[in-house]
């Protein structure tokens, strides 16, 4: 019985130090791009499937949607009168 009561408190012990050093460890990461929420994807930003308009937060989430999804991807600015 004292065994068990020792493994549940370093058990519990190890679970609030995860605890503890997450705020950190995802400060460090920082906010990504959900991709599969992109409806339908331009050069100044998206709609996304609710159809809310998001402008890209940089170059980088941009070329990397261009890439991986040319089939969503309209290469102009979302109001371009021209290819409406």
């Amino acid at each position: 019985m004292k065994r068990m009561i020792g493994a549940a408190i370093v058990c519990g012990a190890m679970g609030m130090a995860v605890l503890a050093a997450a705020p950190q460890a995802s400060a460090q990461v920082g906010i990504s791009l959900n991709f599969g929420d992109v409806g339908v994807a331009y050069q100044d930003g998206y709609w996304d499937q609710q159809h809310h308009w998001h402008a890209w937060r940089n170059n980088n989430d941009w070329t990397a949607y261009r890439s991986a999804h040319p089939e969503n991807y309209h290469d102009w600015k979302h109001d371009d009168k021209s290819h409406h």
